[in-house]
C-alpha cells in the first residue's frame, strides 16, 4: 500500500515575493504620491485664500478712495451776500460768480457757481431768504458775505450777529458748507462800533469752526483802479482780485488732493 503525506497549508498568503529595494522603493513612491496631492491641496487653499485676502484689500481700497472722493467733491457752490458779491454796475459776464465759476474749470474743477446774492441786502435780508435760497438741491457750499449793508446804516452788531448766526444754522441743517467772508468797518460809528462789528465774523468762524476770509474786499478797497466811481463797488479787475481770493480759499479749505 502506498502511504499518502499530506501536507499543512501555509500559515502565509501565497504571494510572490519581490525584493525588498522594490518594497521600498514602493512605499516611498506612494508615499510621495500622497504628500504630493495633500501639499497640492495646501497650496491651491492657500492661493485662493490669497486671493479672496487680496480681492477684499482691493475692494477696500475701492471704498476708501470712492468715500474720499465723495467727501472731496464739489459741485455747487452758492455766492450769498450784497451788491458787492452780486456784480452790481458789471456787465453779466463780469459778474463775481461768473469769472469764479471760469477761473475753477480752467484749473480742472467742474463746479458750478450761482449767484444768490442780492444789492442792498442786509443781514436781516438774507435771513428772510435763506431758507429758500439754501434748499436748492446739491448745493456743497456757500459763501457768505453780509453785514456791510448793516454797518452803513449803524444796525447794532449783535443783531447782525444773530441773523448771520442763523444762516449758518440753516446752511449747516442742510448740510452746506460755509466760507464766512467778513467786513470791516470804518471809524464813521465811533470805534466802539468798529470794534462790536469787526469781531462778528471771527468770533463766528471760531463758534463754528468755519473757514474764514477775514475781509472779502482785500485788496480792492480804497482803491480807485480797482473800484467803480462811487468807489463802493469793485471794477472788473476789482472782482477778479475778489475772485482769486475766493477761488485760493475754495481750493486750500475744500479742494486739496
Amino acid at each position: 500500500n502506498m502511504i499518502k503525506l499530506v501536507l499543512p497549508e501555509p500559515l502565509s498568503p501565497i504571494i510572490e515575493i519581490v525584493s525588498f529595494f522594490l518594497v521600498v522603493k514602493s512605499i516611498l513612491f506612494k508615499t510621495f504620491i500622497v504628500s504630493l496631492s495633500v501639499w497640492y491641496l495646501r497650496l491651491t487653499f492657500f492661493n485662493l485664500r490669497r486671493v479672496s485676502m487680496n480681492k477684499s484689500f482691493i475692494i477696500k481700497i475701492i471704498i476708501v478712495c470712492l468715500v474720499a472722493l465723495k467727501a472731496s467733491a464739489m459741485e455747487k457752490v452758492v455766492l450769498f451776500g450784497d451788491s458787492l458779491m452780486a456784480g452790481y454796475g458789471l456787465p453779466n459776464e463780469h459778474h463775481l460768480s461768473v469769472i469764479l465759476e471760469k477761473n475753477l474749470k480752467s484749473e480742472g474743477y467742474d463746479i458750478k457757481v450761482i449767484n444768490g446774492s442780492v444789492s442792498g441786502s442786509t443781514s436781516s435780508g438774507g435771513l428772510n431768504r435763506a431758507e429758500w435760497t439754501l434748499s436748492e438741491a446739491d448745493i456743497d457750499l456757500m459763501i457768505l458775505s453780509l453785514g456791510a449793508n448793516d454797518m452803513l446804516r449803524g444796525i447794532n452788531p449783535d443783531e447782525t450777529k444773530k441773523n448771520l448766526e442763523q444762516i449758518i444754522t440753516i446752511a449747516l441743517n442742510n448740510n452746506i458748507k460755509i466760507i464766512l467772508a467778513g467786513m470791516i468797518a470804518p471809524t464813521s460809528h465811533g470805534f466802539n462800533y468798529k470794534k462790536s462789528f469787526d469781531k462778528i465774523y471771527p468770533d463766528l468762524s471760531k463758534k463754528y469752526n468755519l473757514s474764514l476770509i477775514p475781509f472779502l474786499l482785500q485788496g480792492v478797497a480804497l482803491n480807485p483802479d480797482l473800484n467803480q466811481s462811487d468807489g463802493i463797488h469793485p471794477n472788473e479787475q476789482g472782482a477778479l482780485i475778489i475772485s482769486k481770493t475766493l477761488k485760493e480759499s475754495i481750493k486750500d479749505n475744500y479742494l486739496k488732493p
